[in-house]
């Protein structure tokens, strides 16, 4: 039988203290969390911090088994009125960054199989143009919030 020692369980601590920051190539993805929601007709949002240190890139899709589709979405002013809009991918700048937030690009989880509670962290699959898909595990904040909340975490799955 294997002795779990106090070096052991440092490792692991560095391990996870690693993983808080989510990289795929040239991008480092950050910040990323999720507004609680209940299951049905009303749908929750992701939100993130991507930064680009290479060539342009873009952000074609992403995936949630906690929602029945996950599709982009962008918010503008249209006829004196804010209104949300499916978009077919978000550009990420060369040398730069796409932030998802609150009134501007985001991801929507629509028709959500359980209610996302408050604390929870569920994986989120993020798909791009040049660079391979990566998971990252998403905080649930309050579904009321415009910011992450506190002690959140972008973490890389895999």
């Amino acid at each position: 039988m294997r002795r779990f020692t106090l070096a052991t369980a440092a490792f692991f601590v560095a391990a996870a203290v690693y993983a808080a920051d989510a990289k795929i190539g040239n991008l480092s993805i950050d910040d990323v969390w999720a507004k609680s929601g209940q299951v049905g007709p009303v749908p929750s949002a992701a939100f993130m911090e991507i930064k680009n240190k290479g060539t342009a890139d873009k952000l074609i899709s992403a995936h949630c088994d906690c929602a029945k589709s996950t599709e982009l979405h962008n918010v503008k002013m249209i006829d004196g009125a804010m209104k949300m809009y499916k978009v077919d991918a978000m550009d990420i700048p060369a040398d730069g960054e796409l932030k998802l937030k609150s009134g501007s690009y985001h991801i929507m989880l629509i028709g959500l199989k359980k209610p996302l509670a408050e604390g929870a962290r569920i994986p989120l699959t993020l798909e791009f143009r040049q660079a391979r898909p990566l998971a990252v595990e998403v905080e649930v904040g309050p579904v009321n919030s415009l910011m992450a909340p506190a002690g959140h975490a972008g973490h890389a799955m895999h």
